[in-house]
Parts: C-alpha cells; sequence; structure tokens
C-alpha cells in the first residue's frame, strides 16, 4: 500500500515538472520572490486613443501599481492570435507603441508593474478592442503645397498635382520609418492661388477650377481614432506677391546693372511688397486656422516657411533677381513669417526651409520649385515627424 502511494506521489510530481511553459513561467515567477518579500499589484490600467502630442503608433498608458519597494518600469505586450513579445516602458509618462500590431485587428494589450527587486506583478488586462487604421498625411495651401507646374506661358499649369507636390516626399519618408502595414495614407487638398482667407471660406484656383473650404477637407481627411498630420504652406498669396515678381522681373530684365537691380529691388520688394498693411489680416487668418485645426481634429500640425527665390533661374542664363536682392527678399519674408507665426498656437510646429537655394521650375513655372525642390521641402518636413 505505501508502495502504490510513493509510486503515485512520484507520477504527481513528474506531472508538474513538465507543465506548459505558460504555467512553468508563471509559478518560477512567484518561487524567487525573497522571504518576506511581495511582488508588486497593478490596481488598474487603460490606455488612451492617439492625441497629437504622441509621436506616430504611440499612446498613453495610464497605470495604478503599488509596492513597498517602489515601481521602477512598467511592462506590456500585446495579445492577439499570438502572445507578443515584451516591451519596457518608464513610470512617468508611460507610452505604448503598435509598431508590432497590425491596423484594424484586435488585440489585448496586458501590462505588468516591475518593483525595485525586480519582481513583476501579474499580467493585468489593461484594454481590448481593435487597433487604430493607419495615419493619415495631409497637406494644404497654396501652390507650393499643391505641387504646381507650368512650363510654357502659353499652356496651362496643373494647379493640383499630389504626386509633384512635397507632400509626396513626406508620405514616402514617413511611410520608411514605420513598419510597412502602418504606411499612412496621403490626401493633398492645397490649390495654386490659396490664401490664408481662402483656405477657410474656398474659391478659385488659378486654373479655374473652384474650391471648397480646405479646413473641411482637411476634417474629412483626418480621423480622431487615429493619428494625422497636417501639412501647411500658405500666407503669400494673401499679399501682392504676384504682382511684385511681375515687376520685378520687367523691370532687372532692362537693367544692365547690378546697382540697377538693387534699385529695382529696393522698390518692388522693400516698398511695394504690401506685407506690413497685411500683416495683421493675415495674422488672424492663421490663428483662425491653427484654432480650427486644434479644435476638430486631434492632428499634429506643421507649417512650413517660404524660401528665397533671389539667384534662381527663369531660363537658361537668365536669373531675374539676383543675389543683390539677399538683403530685401530675406527682411520681406522675415516680416511675413512672424505675421504667420504670430498666428500659429503653441502646438504647431514651424519648419524652417530656406536654409539653402531652393531649385526652381524653369519657364512659366518659375519661381515654384521643381521635382528637387520639392524633394528637399519634403525632406525638411519629415526630419521634424519622424
Amino acid at each position: 500500500m505505501r508502495r502504490h502511494i510513493f509510486i503515485a506521489l512520484s507520477l504527481l510530481a513528474l506531472t508538474i515538472g513538465v507543465a506548459s511553459p505558460a504555467l512553468g513561467h508563471q509559478a518560477s515567477s512567484r518561487s524567487f520572490v525573497p522571504d518576506g518579500d511581495q511582488r508588486p499589484v497593478v490596481l488598474s490600467a487603460s490606455l488612451d486613443p492617439p492625441q497629437r502630442h504622441n509621436d506616430l503608433l504611440e499612446a498613453d498608458l495610464s497605470i495604478d501599481a503599488s509596492d513597498r519597494d517602489g515601481i521602477v518600469a512598467f511592462e506590456y505586450r500585446w495579445v492577439g492570435p499570438t502572445v507578443g513579445a515584451v516591451f519596457a516602458t518608464g513610470t512617468d509618462t508611460p507610452t505604448v507603441s503598435y509598431r508590432s500590431t497590425d491596423p484594424d485587428s484586435y488585440q489585448t494589450l496586458e501590462v505588468r508593474a516591475i518593483d525595485g527587486d525586480g519582481l513583476p506583478s501579474e499580467w493585468f488586462s489593461a484594454w481590448s478592442g481593435t487597433t487604430p487604421s493607419v495615419p493619415n498625411l495631409v497637406v494644404a495651401g497654396d501652390s507650393i503645397a499643391s505641387g504646381y507646374t507650368k512650363q510654357w506661358f502659353t499652356s496651362g499649369g496643373t494647379c493640383t498635382d499630389a504626386d509633384a507636390s512635397y507632400g509626396s516626399t513626406i508620405h514616402n519618408e514617413v511611410a520608411s520609418s514605420l513598419p510597412s502595414q502602418w504606411a499612412p495614407t496621403y490626401r493633398n487638398v492645397a490649390w495654386a492661388g490659396a490664401g490664408v482667407h481662402a483656405m477657410t471660406t474656398g474659391g478659385v484656383d488659378s486654373c479655374g477650377t473652384e474650391h471648397g473650404s480646405q479646413i473641411e477637407a482637411v476634417q474629412a481627411a483626418t480621423d480622431d481614432r487615429t493619428w494625422n498630420i497636417v501639412v501647411v504652406t500658405a500666407g503669400i498669396n494673401s499679399t501682392n506677391w504676384s504682382n511684385v515678381v511681375i515687376d520685378l522681373t520687367k523691370n532687372t530684365a532692362f537693367s544692365l546693372t547690378e546697382r540697377g537691380d538693387k534699385g529695382w529691388c529696393e522698390v518692388g520688394v522693400g516698398e511695394r511688397w504690401n506685407i506690413s498693411d497685411r500683416a495683421a489680416g493675415i495674422t488672424t487668418a492663421v490663428r483662425g486656422i491653427s484654432s480650427a485645426l486644434r479644435t476638430e481634429t486631434n492632428a499634429d500640425v506643421y507649417w512650413t516657411s517660404y524660401y528665397g527665390i533671389t539667384d534662381t533661374k527663369l531660363a537658361p542664363g537668365w536669373t531675374p533677381i539676383g543675389s543683390e536682392c539677399d538683403e530685401e527678399m530675406s527682411g520681406a519674408l522675415d516680416r511675413l513669417h512672424s505675421a504667420i507665426r504670430t498666428g500659429l498656437h503653441g502646438s504647431v510646429t514651424w519648419v524652417e526651409v530656406d536654409d539653402a537655394r531652393i531649385p526652381t521650375q524653369g519657364w512659366a513655372g518659375w519661381p515654384h520649385p521643381n521635382t528637387d525642390g520639392h524633394r528637399y521641402i519634403g525632406e525638411r518636413v519629415a526630419a521634424a515627424i519622424t
């Protein structure tokens, strides 16, 4: 009888020893608790939806945990069809990343606390549901943002071209920084000729096509349940910039000296460009756009500067505005940028692109960016985003 009991106990011990890996992991974590110590306890945890301050594919995690040795870190894992890898996050502002998941997939987020002795708590289910959709990229504003192109003076231009716009480069750069399944969508709602007021009210572009409010279009293209990026270039068309460029090009063409070009620049840029008269209105309109994007979307907004066009070529061998105009052009752009930036909400990121000459289109497309110019602007913005 005793022999039978001993055999039964031996078989029970052998069965426990070859338990499943999951059960074995849980048992081992309990066995290493020092005498008199306890593992930490997660009391509650929740996951917030994506917000504008979050980096792409990240979201805020709220955890309440306790341990007499103090909590030094949190860990989390995604559980879907399989149990995912374990990732660490800090205790001050804990966040989780969706990089190891798929968009629009059902997942459970489990979290645990780590105490000062390195002891983990039990896993705690913080959230279950469908993961967000892929992020959205929306580009808005004027002809620079819209990808405007024009070759000949006698033919029409292309007032909206999402593929030609710097937005295409931003999309490609951001997509390359994310897992392939999380590549963002891209929509361009900009149109040539739009000023900051027209962004709100709508209007007619340089090709004669009528457009509605870009703010409403941005709102329709974004989704509060995921991450949204909005990039804007606008403001210069709310001044008489087109007339200034035409006058400068015409007058410098008949000037035979740099001194003459300098004089025309002082008049055209320094006196006739009405930035000072329009500055207050630009600031007010930008403030309205900034406020609308903040209250009606959860988008992370980036606003780009303009660039100087001195020393850019309208045609081979023809530089309408030479370097002798650098001082006037730089000062005027500073005034325009100041009017725009004064209206921007503090959460908007200003992207300065004029630290190098932007290559421009020739002939009728001048002084808009060419392919290389758009690529350069897009890389600058993408660097600020990623």
